[in-house]
């Protein structure tokens, strides 16, 4: 049973005890944000007759992360175990390791590659629910993703991956529409440009110039940057440029398999090297190529400057990717650096996964962590101001 029903049956529920006496008082049965999880709108024997069946598919198992990070807060999250879901995690990582890994990198040409992407996203849609805008925010296009129902006052600055290269609103659609509706605010996605046509910095000078946008109309501790592989990359640089100048520095950053090392000297890029379906080190030199990142550039080169004082950050990764060094260690970091971090290792799977929510349960759960991390992280900010 997918994790929907699960939502449905609890939205059900809570219609029904809205009309209950216990609605609307301070009581234990109710959480602080109305939620009641400790009674029932019926009667013991309706109860008995449906929850006579249960699954453990509406959860999400998961164990410590390996000894050689047993300072860093964070889990290694199973593989769901029902059939549906290793069927389709069996399909895609075949589908992406005789195709889509295939034709990413040499000897093929950016406009070659952005053709495959826009194949591969007519096999990601997103999900309705939202409302999708489009602005142009201080010069940069960009698409505005709102869910119809909010449960939050902030929003979502996504800088989408693609080895800087490659990726759009588009190809992101079906991880960003799920974020917004997950994470019950709106999701701003910039269309930076994109090298090598436009190379360093500017990706980076397009993201901030969004992010000021933002701040017309959201104070910094109602935004929330997340990303995904460079995207990830460009997440991390825009926060460290943003401290630099002494700006007011986001909520949370949200960081899928973001890449941290410009040099490629991470050990999983060797040992990960049968296991990843999506990627080849020859892309990740090709994209660093095109896009040009000076050695002095600071900012991209998270790993080796002081992250003190960046705000929490979510850091989500799959087992089988090359890049799996990247995150553990920026997770080491930060952590060392006292830096709030929490770090998910994602079992059997691979390079931001996410994007296939359309047909895995895990990649679903997986921006549901996310949405629902962004979403404490708002209030956690919004307390501590009301404190001071």
């Amino acid at each position: 049973m997918d994790d929907t029903h699960y939502r449905r049956f609890n939205d059900t529920i809570q219609k029904r005890l809205a009309n209950s006496i216990w609605q609307g008082c301070t009581s234990w049965y109710v959480d602080e944000s109305g939620h009641n999880s400790a009674n029932w709108p019926g009667f013991t024997l309706s109860y008995r007759y449906l929850t006579r069946f249960s699954s453990l598919q509406a959860y999400r198992f998961t164990r410590a992360l390996p000894s050689s990070l047993s300072t860093v807060d964070g889990v290694t999250v199973a593989e769901p175990q029902n059939r549906l879901e290793k069927f389709n995690a069996d399909f895609m990582r075949r589908t992406l390791r005789f195709t889509f890994r295939t034709f990413m990198g040499p000897p093929f040409s950016a406009k070659a590659q952005r053709r495959v992407v826009n194949l591969f996203s007519a096999m990601t849609p997103g999900v309705g629910g939202v409302i999708v805008q489009q602005l142009s925010a201080n010069g940069i296009p960009t698409q505005i993703i709102t869910p119809k129902t909010s449960q939050a006052d902030g929003v979502i600055l996504y800088l989408h991956g693609g080895a800087f290269c490659l990726g759009s609103a588009k190809s992101h659609r079906s991880l960003t529409t799920r974020l917004a509706v997950e994470a019950g605010m709106p999701v701003w996605v910039p269309e930076y440009r994109l090298a090598p046509e436009n190379p360093y910095p500017a990706g980076l000078d397009d993201a901030l110039a969004c992010y000021a946008e933002l701040r017309k109309y959201y104070a910094a501790e109602q935004i929330v940057i997340g990303g995904d592989s460079a995207g990830g990359a460009l997440t991390l640089a825009l926060t460290l440029t943003l401290r630099e100048r002494d700006e007011r520095l986001p909520a949370a950053l949200l960081l899928m398999s973001p890449v941290t090392d410009g040099t490629l000297s991470g050990h999983t890029l060797v040992s990960k090297y049968g296991e990843d379906p999506m990627l080849r080190r020859g892309w990740l030199e090709q994209a660093l190529h095109w896009y040009k990142p000076p050695l002095d550039a600071q900012t991209h080169r998270p790993l080796e400057i002081d992250l003190t004082g960046l705000p929490p950050m979510l850091i989500q990764v799959g087992e089988q990717e090359l890049l799996l060094s990247d995150s553990t260690r920026l997770a080491q970091h930060a952590t060392d650096c006292g830096v709030p971090c929490r770090l998910e290792i994602h079992t059997a799977r691979w390079h931001v996964f996410h994007l296939q929510a359309n047909a895995l349960q895990s990649a679903r759960q997986a921006i549901r962590t996310l949405g629902v991390f962004a979403r404490q992280q708002i209030v956690d900010q919004r307390h501590a101001s009301t404190r001071e």
